[in-house]
């Protein structure tokens, strides 16, 4: 009996040990406030390493009564807005079923005054069904789940890794010329994975449908907006052939709510210098546009209101 107990304890005490650390580095603040590291380090690290966890675990640690919906774009735009009043649910790659699941998920935590919800043309797809968010959702379930995963772990050793290195003064950003090039390409040569078998979403349509009606009947301002790509992109779209596709999506999205359409020929989708690739606009426009839905003011974009 002694050595049953004794080869328990051999087995048990790495798991609390590891268990312990978790709750010590806390990486993705699961524990809401009893890491040893702090929120800037988190937000550096372990949101690069999984944005789902570390975003959905922030809302539910401190909800806020607005919301930025969407995919790497509307991410890219909540870095010029009020953080402290804009809850942050857009994540890199987001499919349209992760940002109907975002938004119910985070209705059941809080009623929000304003939910704006980017999309283009290439989220609007029945095959786009990425599922992180329902996987996130399971992960962050109970405390074991959270702890034995491999994110939590990747984040766990890279901030004790932080606690311990020097502290190096942040590197400015350079833009680097070739380095943008050879993505600009690639981005343009990646078109086929979302277009070549694009079919109209009804069961998504049904479902925006649904949040809509929700938000009339809740009196939450709903807002769409389509992020703005490069004339090169436009130009090799061309061969798909989408322009049927393309309006019964405006019309769609115009049924639903107020839309900003950033993404028609305008001045704002010919220059180089607004994007980082032809489908990533920087910083500057991030703020242009944040402006304007702000304050309805459409300069760069097209304005339909309900």
């Amino acid at each position: 009996m002694r050595r049953f107990i004794g080869n328990s304890l051999y087995f048990v005490i790495p798991f609390v040990v590891y268990s312990l650390i978790i709750a010590f580095i806390d990486p993705f603040n699961y524990l809401n406030g009893f890491s040893i590291t702090s929120e800037e380090k988190r937000k550096t690290i372990a949101q690069d390493i999984e944005p789902h966890l570390y975003k959905i675990i922030a809302f539910e640690n401190d909800p806020k009564k607005n919301w930025v919906i969407g995919d790497s774009r509307s991410n890219g735009l909540y870095d010029a807005m009020d953080q402290d009043q804009w809850a942050n649910l857009a994540y890199g790659g987001a499919s349209l079923k992760e940002m109907i699941q975002s938004f119910w998920w985070a209705t059941e935590i809080v009623k929000p005054d304003t939910v704006l919800i980017g999309i283009n043309l290439n989220l609007y797809n029945k095959f786009n069904r990425r599922f992180w968010v329902e996987e996130t959702l399971s992960r962050k379930g109970n405390y074991f789940t959270y702890a034995f995963n491999k994110y939590t772990f990747n984040a766990t050793v890279a901030l004790a890794e932080s606690l311990v290195a020097p502290e190096k003064e942040p590197e400015p950003e350079v833009e680097d010329p070739e380095a943008k090039a050879y993505y600009w390409k690639k981005k343009l040569q990646e078109t086929d994975k979302f277009y070549q078998n694009i079919t109209y979403p009804d069961e998504y349509q049904k479902q925006l449908s649904e949040i809509a009606e929700y938000c009339k009947n809740e009196g939450i301002k709903l807002i769409f907006w389509i992020p703005p790509l490069h004339q090169d992109y436009h130009d090799v779209l061309k061969e798909y052939d989408l322009k049927e596709y393309t309006d019964r999506f405006h019309s769609d999205m115009r049924s639903l709510g107020d839309v900003f359409d950033f993404n028609y020929d305008s001045e704002l989708i010919i220059d180089p210098q607004n994007f980082r690739d032809p489908v990533h606009f920087n910083a500057q426009i991030a703020r242009e546009i944040e402006k304007e839905i702000r304050n309805y003011t459409p300069h760069h974009s097209t304005l339909y209101t309900q």
